[in-house]
This record gives C-alpha cells, structure tokens and sequence, in this order.
C-alpha cells in the first residue's frame, strides 16, 4: 500500500508536472491562436476548451489525493486507486489522438516536462519512460 508520505510526494510531483503541461499547453494555443490575455482567461481555458481537456484528469485526482490526506478516515483502497491512476496518467502511449498521445507529445517536446515526467515515475518507483 502506498503510504500517505509516498503519496503526497506523488501528489507534489503530479502537481509539478500539471502546471509544466499547462504551460506546455498553454503556449500551443497561443500559438494558434494568440496570447491569452488574463488569468481569467486562461483558467475559462482550462475549465472549458477541449484543447486543455486531457489536462483536467490531472487536476482531478490532484484534488482527490488532497482530500484523502486530509481525512479523518483515509481508505486503502482509495490510496491505492490514486496510485494506480497516477501511473496511468504518466504512461506515454504512441496514440496523437489521445490524452496519453498529448502527454507523449508533451514530454518529448518539452525538457521541463521531461523532467518532471521523470521525477514522478521515480516516486512512483519506475524508472522506465
């Protein structure tokens, strides 16, 4: 069973990794389609265009983990859940049409995305790409 303390580190480099591949993201659309103009904007972005889609998984168990570090009764079972989803969200696939084919894309495009690809996997205790 993963432990509340390996936990919070997987929930600390999950949320390194989230703001890298939201800045990834976010400079892919700017490309398109032109600056985003507030921090405003960028979170009606985040929350709503289905460029950011993939990313909300993410922050979704980020929010999850969160919430079990907090409880008065944290469930092995859902610690285990949040691992297990943790290492499937950090699983590159060969798929473009898929939120594992954009974070492929993502890490291979980006060294600090690598980076923190990397550092996950390591706290999740792969090694592995």
């Amino acid at each position: 069973m993963p432990t509340a303390a390996r936990l919070r580190l997987v929930r600390d480099r999950l949320l390194k990794l989230h703001k890298t591949l939201l800045d990834w993201e976010r400079a892919q659309y700017e490309h398109a389609y032109g600056p985003v103009r507030s921090s405003g904007d960028m979170l009606q972005l985040v929350l709503g265009h289905d460029q950011f889609a993939w990313l909300r998984s993410y922050s979704g168990l980020i929010v999850r983990i969160d919430e079990w570090l907090v409880s008065d009764q944290p469930s092995r079972q859902d610690a285990e859940a949040f691992w297990d989803e943790a290492g499937k969200l950090t699983t590159p696939a060969e798929e473009e049409d898929s939120p594992q084919g954009r974070y492929r894309e993502a890490i291979d495009a980006s060294p600090e995305a690598a980076m923190a690809h990397a550092s996950i996997r390591d706290a999740l205790g792969d090694t592995g790409y």
